[in-house]
Formats: structure tokens, C-alpha cells, sequence
């Protein structure tokens, strides 16, 4: 069927975009945790629009995921004001979250997200309410997409889909960074900003271009939020922010690839 590529470990294939026609058959299972499953009506209305078998529920039974075979787990987390309500609200809602082979999205205010840092910039987030449709299911397929590679071993070098950035061969399709041989194991998050700062060519990209098209908010505040995972990156990459190979910083701007 267009729109939809090759297979993903649970046998199925990973959507790519919505094509406007009726699915023939439900193509993908996903399953909603939320408390008031009447937040997240959206969010339930698109995916199913767009080839999902959708499933609410209050709350998450590890033992159901053999049993459902589901390819994504989407948990509203948007009435969560910190990090300890936020962590006390998975083990109810998801108890068991760390150990489920299945890539897991959080549902979280854009307030929350502002802040975010530490394990939590860690998973999938999406701010919600989204901008867009469009932007709903991007961060859908990336999360699935991202999830799908994770699992699966990294590909030939000779492989025409790769592109090369110093030392560095990024597969796209893949969606994986490795130096030779060698895998550099990026978070889905890390990966998106070094492609973002690939694809500018050297142009600068701020601080808030980075949140707006990474997290989907114009918020930035007091928050580090992009100053935290580009140290990561960085780090990762065995980067120095004092003499810059891969990323340079523009101060009091935000960061470009280096020359």
C-alpha cells in the first residue's frame, strides 16, 4: 500500500505519511494510556484516520503486549506539572515502561516540557496539543521509525543511501551515525538535532529554530533544554566545544556544523 515502507520487528510495516485513502486493512496497533482519554480525542481520531487499530485504556498491563502484538504505546502525561509527578504517573499508568521492547511516547505540557531535563529528555516526548496534524504524526513515524532501527543491525557502508560528514557515515534511511565501523548510539533526540544542523550546511540555526522544530514549542525561556542535548551530542561524538570538528557554537545565537 503508498505510504507505508518495509517491515519493523513487530512484522508490520512503519507509516509514512497519510495518503487520504480508506485502508483496506489496519496496518498498525496503538494503544492510548490515558486518564481522561477525552484530552487526547485528536490524537486518537488522526492515527485512526491514518491506518492505526487504536486502543484506549486507563491503564497499561505489561502481560497485554504479547497478547496485542502493539507497535506503539502513546501515554498521556499532560496533567503532570514536574519530575516527580511525572514519575509517579508512569509506574501507575505504564508500570514496568523500561523493560517493554515497543517504542512508548509521552504525551506532556509544553510547561513541562520548558523545563525538562535529565532521564526525561531521555524518552519521547510530544507537546501537546501539537500545532498540527502534520506534526502529530512526523513525531509518530520518527518515534516507531527511530525504535524499528534501534533493533536492528547497522547496514552495509557501501550502501547508496549514506552520506558522509568528515569522518562520520549518517544512513538516513536507517536513521544511524556511525564513524567507520563503529556505531555511535545517538538518542532519537540527539540524532534529530545533528541531522537539523546537517541539512542547514553550515548556516546557524538558533536556539528556538531547534526547539520549535524538534519539540514543537516556541518556548524557550530560562530553559537549556537544546544546550543539554547538544552537550550530549557533542560528547557522543567525542566533540570539543573549545576547538569544535562537528558542531560550533555561535554565542548568545545557538550552533552550525563547524568548518
Amino acid at each position: 500500500m503508498k505510504g507505508w515502507q518495509a517491515s519493523n520487528p513487530y512484522g508490520r510495516p512503519v507509516p509514512e505519511e497519510p495518503t487520504g485513502e480508506t485502508c483496506p486493512v489496519s496496518l498498525y496497533r496503538a494503544a492510548m494510556i490515558s486518564r481522561s482519554p477525552g484530552r487526547v480525542h485528536e490524537l486518537v481520531r488522526t492515527l485512526s484516520e491514518n491506518c492505526f487499530d487504536v486502543m484506549v485504556m486507563r491503564r497499561w498491563e505489561p502481560l497485554l503486549q504479547s497478547a496485542l502484538n502493539t507497535g506503539l504505546i502513546v501515554v498521556d502525561m499532560t496533567a503532570c506539572r514536574d519530575m516527580a509527578e511525572f514519575e509517579g504517573e508512569r509506574n501507575v499508568l505504564i508500570p514496568l515502561a523500561d523493560r517493554l521492547n515497543v517504542p512508548v511516547m509521552y504525551l506532556v505540557s509544553e510547561e513541562l516540557m520548558s523545563w525538562a531535563s535529565g532521564r526525561l529528555l531521555q524518552e519521547e516526548l510530544m507537546v501537546w496539543p501539537p500545532r498540527s496534524k502534520e506534526t502529530l504524526l512526523y513525531q509518530v513515524q520518527r518515534a516507531i521509525r527511530v525504535h524499528s532501527m534501534s533493533a536492528s543491525p547497522s547496514g552495509d557502508l557501501t550502501d547508496v543511501s549514506l552520506n558522509k560528514y568528515k569522518d562520520l557515515w549518517i544512513d538516513r534511511d536507517k536513521m544511524i551515525v556511525q564513524r567507520g565501523q563503529t556505531p555511535i548510539h545517538l538518542t532519537k533526540t540527539e540524532y534529530s538535532l545533528f541531522i537539523l544542523l546537517m541539512d542547514s550546511e553550515g548556516a546557524v540555526r538558533t536556539r528556538e529554530e531547534l526547539m520549535s522544530e524538534i519539540w514543537d514549542t516556541d518556548f524557550l525561556g530560562g530553559s537549556n533544554v537544546v544546550d543539554v542535548h547538544i552537550k550530549s551530542l557533542r560528547k557522543k561524538l567525542n566533540d570539543n566545544a573549545g576547538s569544535p570538528r562537528y558542531i560550533a557554537t555561535v554565542r548568545g545565537v545557538g550552533y552550525r556544523l563547524a568548518d
